[in-house]
């Protein structure tokens, strides 16, 4: 009685080039996947903020949300919190704050990490500031802010994805 055990060379060599030829598909398509998805979630957080800095535009129509503190003005957008404008838009260094990543505005020249360590946030000057998830493989890809003055106040604002983003 003389039974074989276990496997040849030759069938384990095959197992592992079937691996082999399958790895070399599956995981270049997971990285893409979990790119996309990530750069999905700063897509999710540019329609919010886009939505944050309407409704704040609205609220700072009305006298009773605004507050003048040491010359800078103030508007409610929620129940708890005030957030900095000039005229009617959001100031960018409220871009984390608003959405809640920070517990404060940026300071100018200051990289802040989220509470929860997945966001980077940057107010690079009094007209940029901008957003970037954390450990986004092999991307460069960012939430910008930029605001653009007319006078002291701010005309106009551009939210959108910068860098090497999928769109």
């Amino acid at each position: 009685m003389n039974e074989k055990m276990g496997f040849s060379l030759l069938e384990l060599t095959f197992v592992i080039v079937v691996l082999s030829v399958l790895a070399m598909f599956a995981i270049p398509e997971y990285t893409k996947t979990h790119r996309e998805a990530k750069v999905a979630v700063l897509t999710d957080l540019r329609g919010k903020l886009t939505n944050a800095v309407d409704t704040l535009k609205t609220a700072s129509n009305i006298a009773s949300r605004k507050q003048i503190i040491n010359g800078q003005t103030y508007v409610q957008y929620d129940v708890k919190q005030y957030y900095l404008v000039s005229g009617q838009l959001l100031h960018p260094t409220e871009i984390c704050h608003i959405l809640g990543l920070t517990s404060g505005p940026l300071v100018e020249g200051t990289t802040i990490t989220s509470s929860d360590g997945m966001y980077t946030c940057k107010n690079v000057s009094p007209q940029q500031s901008w957003i970037r998830m954390n450990k986004l493989e092999s991307t460069d890809c960012a939430l910008s802010y930029t605001a653009h003055y007319n006078n002291e106040s701010i005309a106009n604002v551009e939210i959108k994805l910068t860098g090497d983003c999928l769109e």
